[in-house]
């Protein structure tokens, strides 16, 4: 397969050609990566506003030289959360769905602590835009077309029903609101003018949310879990993400043996059942909120720990979809991962100052007695998280759209960079499988050309599909002697730019 790569010594790979032309331009004209993290998240916000946006969450991952930083912003539940209603309707769109965003926080605590541009300027590419107007892409236009069914009971319709490829589309009113944060700054999101919109355009819309709710968001530095194997320091994001997952698949190929796999062995797609299984009823029964967990995840991060598992079980897996923006940037020292969602294409279908609010909500587990099920002021498990890999000289950033399936997509990247040695590039196209459906009646989904699995069991369904089909990409940087790669995925719109 044929992938996308782009070597220099600095450069972006993102979801959006504007979006990474931008982060290009911001380090050329001297930024930094955070600088240029923040105006690449501003204008996907704009071009892509059905995957993330100031009305969502977002986390970092990457290195700044041998040094490795994170960052989680995501958002609680609202006080009036109803928590026995949530459980009574199990909604997937609408108020209920609805937790305080925390995108805008981010950027602000990077600007404050790395940036050394004006917010003014890194928010001003967006703003245009947002006020000008652009042509719509292939995502937003497929995403506004399956959308409208389920969302054009919402406000949502009154913004982004009906939107065709190819025509230039403005929003003012996201156009001020981001020049409201750009000129009074990020707190302006929490505490301000602005704060008392969006509260009272949600509460308008059916959510019981209160100011409180906004200025009492917190987000900041977090440590990240590590797994030290093969010569290999990895580092994922920690709860209430689910990034221990991807560590623990990591750690199955060895202590597993799946090593010694080829990858044209259509064997190893069944042997890959039982620690699918196994990682996501961990992630389902013991991760949520850091304050309701009774585990340190950090003392779980090796496939050879989940014998803490019940023998049987009889939980309901999650299958949900998710639709995320991923990208990296890099000054050439610094090599970082950023991401950023509102879960499902909108979110909850509610607008507040021009910018869909996320579902994140529906995150939460659909019953009682467990770390992650729901209530007031609580932050439910998040599906986001990024990989980052330090080789010593080398240091890798793998994150991906994929929603609950993203443990397996930074797998099988992986697994293909580091096991089958193939080049960033390739390991991003070659086809794939993933175990959709991870437990309670397991369910396949394998990519074409990829080979036949083999001895599956019988109470396995499996879907082949067309290479392409299989929901999910992965964007790979590589920062290694001085010089940058970047490969993004050819399934999506994305590209990579570097100089």
């Amino acid at each position: 397969m044929i992938g996308k790569i782009s070597i220099g010594c600095k450069g972006v790979v993102s979801d959006h050609q504007l979006a990474t032309q931008v982060g290009v331009e911001i380090l050329k004209n001297g930024g930094n990566a955070f600088d240029a993290a923040i105006a690449v998240s501003a204008v996907l916000s704009v071009v892509q506003p059905h995957m993330g946006g100031p009305g969502g969450d977002a986390f970092i991952l990457g290195f700044i030289g041998d040094d490795v930083v994170a960052y989680a912003s995501s958002g609680r539940s609202p006080g009036g959360f109803n928590a026995e209603e949530y459980l009574k309707t199990k909604p997937t769109r609408g108020p209920l769905t609805v937790t305080v965003p925390g995108l805008v926080y981010l950027w602000g605590q990077i600007h404050d602590e790395y940036a050394t541009m004006s917010l003014e300027n890194l928010l001003k590419p967006a703003i245009k835009l947002a006020y000008e107007g652009f042509h719509v892409g292939s995502s937003l236009s497929e995403a506004s077309k399956s959308s409208e069914r389920e969302l054009e009971q919402y406000r949502w319709a009154k913004y982004f029903k009906g939107l065709k490829l190819g025509e230039v589309y403005r929003n003012k009113e996201m156009a001020r609101t981001l020049r409201m944060i750009a000129s009074k700054g990020y707190e302006e999101f929490y505490y301000g003018e602005l704060a008392e919109n969006i509260v009272r355009e949600l509460q308008d819309q059916g959510v019981n949310i209160g100011l409180d709710d906004l200025m009492e968001h917190e987000g900041g530095k977090v440590t990240p879990l590590k797994l030290e194997i093969d010569n290999l320091a990895l580092y994922e994001l920690p709860p209430n993400t689910q990034g221990i997952s991807t560590l623990q698949l990591i750690s199955a190929i060895y202590e597993l043996d799946f090593n010694k796999e080829t990858f044209e062995n259509p064997n190893r797609i069944a042997k890959w059942s039982k620690p699918v299984k196994d990682v996501y009823l961990f992630r389902d029964l013991f991760l949520g909120d850091p304050d309701y967990m009774k585990i340190d995840p950090q003392a779980y991060v090796k496939y050879s720990s989940l014998s803490v598992l019940p023998p049987e079980n009889n939980y309901e897996s999650s299958k949900s979809g998710g639709d995320t923006t991923f990208f990296i940037v890099s000054d050439g020292e610094a090599i970082v991962g950023f991401i950023q969602s509102l879960y499902l294409s909108f979110g909850s279908g509610l607008v507040a100052s021009g910018f869909p609010v996320q579902n994140r909500a529906i995150g939460f587990a659909k019953s009682e007695g467990l770390p992650n099920s729901p209530a007031p002021r609580k932050l439910p498990l998040h599906t986001l998280s990024i990989l980052g890999v330090d080789a010593g000289d080398a240091k890798y950033i793998i994150g991906c759209v994929g929603g609950d399936m993203r443990p397996q997509l930074h797998l099988r990247v992986f697994e293909n960079i580091f096991t089958y040695n193939m080049r960033i590039d390739k390991a991003v196209a070659a086809p794939r499988f993933i175990y959709t459906k991870p437990y309670d009646g397991q369910e396949l989904v394998i990519e074409q050309p990829l080979m036949q699995p083999g001895n599956l069991s019988e109470y396995i369904h499996v879907n082949v599909v067309g290479y392409g089909e299989l929901r999910g990409h992965v964007h790979v940087g590589l920062l290694k002697g001085g010089t940058l790669f970047l490969s993004c995925d050819p399934r999506s719109e994305g590209i990579p730019l570097s100089f």
